[in-house]
């Protein structure tokens, strides 16, 4: 009996746990789904901003880009449309009457600087003393009168706007620069020539193997005369990027050396003295500067020979051949006479430096 007493207390005391515990378990376990719903809810929206601000972020990027191709799409709409309308200018200014008034006007440019040129150089020939300073004039003549002219035929016939100037000018210098590179450079080399002068008009040079007075400088080439009496015809470019031997370097008179070879017995003072006797005799030559003889015994041709090097100034660089040949005869006709030499034992060359 005592322990069915014990039974029925305990499930007395279970049960009186049951109907007071059971609220309290509920009230927790619905406290726990809440909290845990708004946890989902909590991690569900950041999920949702986060979305949000990634399609906005997209849609932003997407946006300027439009934006700036837009921006190019006009920018290259309206440099066509600048073009369009500086051709279409280009067009009503240039006419076939302008055209035709601007090459008479060239021809008669060019006429014009060919009887300038003309006259200088003949007032130049009969007036010895100035003869190099008038000629130098010359391609400053020409550059100007040119540079003139087509500042007449652009601002004067054709007057076309300032706009279409630039445009016309950038689009034409890259095209005439990619297809005659040569050309451009003896244009420049001619400027250069022109104002760095390292040789003018009148002056004796040699380049490579042509030697001769510089008779025109040009914009693309220059002439020289050799002696020969043959012009040949450098281009500018080649002029600028080749060393150039200027002879007189824009002075009226020039140093001439002529060379005698003599028999190596000759008496060297004798020779020397009559070969001093013969420059100063000679009537090209110019007494303001020095005169030197020199003597050297060398090899020529297999045999000892006594080479006379002669130096003396000439009043005008038109005088380097003659006064060579005035003082070759005068020494040698001057030593057969004394019977230093013999016409059958005489060997001599006279070579011009």
């Amino acid at each position: 009996m005592a322990q069915h007493k014990y039974i029925w207390m305990i499930l007395v005391l279970l049960l009186f746990s049951g109907g007071w515990g059971s609220p309290l378990f509920a009230q927790n376990t619905s406290q726990a789904d809440t909290s845990s719903v708004q946890a989902q809810d909590t991690l569900l929206l950041q999920r949702v901003d986060s979305l949000i601000n990634k399609r906005l972020s997209q849609l932003d990027s997407l946006t300027k880009r439009l934006e700036q191709e837009a921006g190019i799409s006009q920018d290259s709409a309206q440099v066509s449309g600048d073009a369009e309308q500086a051709l279409a200018q280009l067009e009503e200014v240039i006419s076939w009457p302008k055209v035709i008034m601007i090459i008479l006007f060239f021809i008669a440019t060019y006429y014009v600087t060919s009887f300038i040129s003309t006259i200088l150089g003949n007032f130049s020939e009969r007036i010895s003393k100035y003869r190099l300073r008038i000629k130098r004039m010359v391609p400053i003549v020409r550059v100007v009168l040119w540079t003139l002219a087509i500042y007449v035929a652009i601002a004067g016939i054709i007057q076309p706007p300032y706009a279409t100037i630039i445009t016309v000018m950038a689009s034409v210098g890259i095209a005439v620069g990619l297809a005659s590179q040569d050309v451009l450079k003896n244009l420049f080399g001619g400027v250069m020539l022109i104002l760095d002068r390292p040789f003018q008009v009148g002056d004796k040079i040699q380049f490579a193997d042509h030697y001769g007075e510089v008779q025109q400088i040009g914009l693309r080439s220059s002439r020289i005369v050799t002696p020969g009496d043959s012009v040949v015809t450098i281009p500018n470019g080649e002029l600028i990027r080749t060393a150039v031997s200027n002879a007189n370097t824009g002075a009226l008179d020039c140093l001439v050396v002529t060379n005698i070879y003599l028999p190596a017995e000759c008496p060297v003072e004798e020779v020397k003295e009559v070969a001093y006797k013969a420059v100063i005799a000679s009537r090209f030559v110019f007494m303001k500067k020095p005169i030197s003889i020199m003597a050297e015994n060398e090899m020529h041709e297999r045999r000892f020979v006594l080479k006379l090097k002669v130096k003396a100034y000439v009043l005008d660089i038109r005088y380097e051949f003659p006064f060579q040949t005035d003082v070759t005869e005068l020494i040698l006709t001057e030593l057969k006479k004394r019977g230093i030499i013999r016409d059958e034992t005489l060997h001599q060359e006279m070579i011009g430096d």
